[in-house]
């Protein structure tokens, strides 16, 4: 997981030989227009500014080439506020709770494999050629063909508002080993999971899994601000946002058990994984959101 305790940033007003356009669009850059450029640490606030300094001259590097080349700017590191650790048996971090950019607490665990598929719509051309509708449904049933197909797995699936989310119950799964990658790519594709789920679980080295609604499916804004907040006025004001986030949550649920496939031996750090994922996420007859 890249997740940083720290987080420091410097703002900056473009340096004319450097910013004076942006040459993706040819506009000239108003001399006044402000850069902030954070950097993150798990060290110390003076390690993240030193690498939020380091990053202000790989940018001023980045914009020199044309934006050419962004790896050697981005910092890795997920802009989520850490709200809990949750440990193993034996001390060690398997996952962590944090708060993303539209408000919602995330799941984010290290080994424990969730997966989300969506419902997909069909134009007019797949319906009038007689094309399978890929509802909730479909995927369903897809799930319980490849447990059927491969008994060793045990999973178990839940309803979401846009289609359904999976877990692996009885196995753990290291992204950073290459046989447990293999087999998440093979199993991903096979069930057609999220292309964009895919990809963050691959730069963020975890497996991410929303907890509390989307802000616009309750009727509420996004957050005022983004994390980290420093000045009074934005701590303030994301504080009344949360209240009425929260008011407005308590009679939705973000997943809803469907069914469970295969052995019922879970694993101890699935076991707690879901606890904390039903504690927050499974709220009985709520509506989906």
């Amino acid at each position: 997981m890249k997740f940083a305790k720290y987080w420091e940033s410097i703002e900056t007003k473009p340096d004319q030989d450097v910013f004076s356009f942006n040459p993706q669009t040819g506009e000239k850059l108003d001399p006044e227009t402000t850069f902030t450029v954070w950097g993150a640490s798990n060290e110390s606030p003076e390690s993240a500014m030193q690498r939020a300094k380091e990053r202000l001259k790989k940018f001023e590097t980045m914009v020199q080439n044309g934006f050419t080349d962004k790896s050697d700017y981005e910092y890795g590191f997920i802009r989520e506020e850490v709200l809990d650790e949750i440990l193993a048996d034996d001390g060690t971090v398997i996952a962590a709770l944090t708060r993303n950019n539209y408000g919602a607490i995330i799941l984010n665990a290290v080994n424990v494999m969730f997966g989300d598929v969506d419902e997909s719509e069909h134009g007019f051309f797949s319906r009038l050629f007689g094309k399978k509708k890929k509802d909730k449904d479909y995927y369903l049933a897809k799930i319980e063909q490849y447990q059927k197909e491969n008994p060793e797995l045990a999973i178990i699936v839940y309803e979401t508002f846009a289609g359904l989310r999976f877990v692996i119950t009885n196995h753990t799964y290291d992204l950073e080993n290459t046989h447990d990658r293999t087999e998440m790519l093979k199993l991903f594709a096979a069930l057609e999971v999220d292309p964009l789920y895919l990809r963050l679980c691959q730069q963020q080295g975890c497996f991410r899994a929303r907890l509390t609604p989307k802000p616009w499916r309750i009727n509420t804004e996004r957050p005022p601000s983004r994390y980290p907040r420093s000045d009074r006025r934005d701590i303030n004001d994301f504080e009344d946002w949360l209240k009425d986030y929260e008011m407005a949550s308590t009679s939705k649920t973000v997943v809803k058990v469907l069914k469970e496939f295969g052995s019922v031996n879970t694993h101890p750090d699935v076991r707690k994984i879901l606890e904390i994922h039903d504690r927050h996420a499974l709220k009985g007859l709520g509506e989906l959101a």
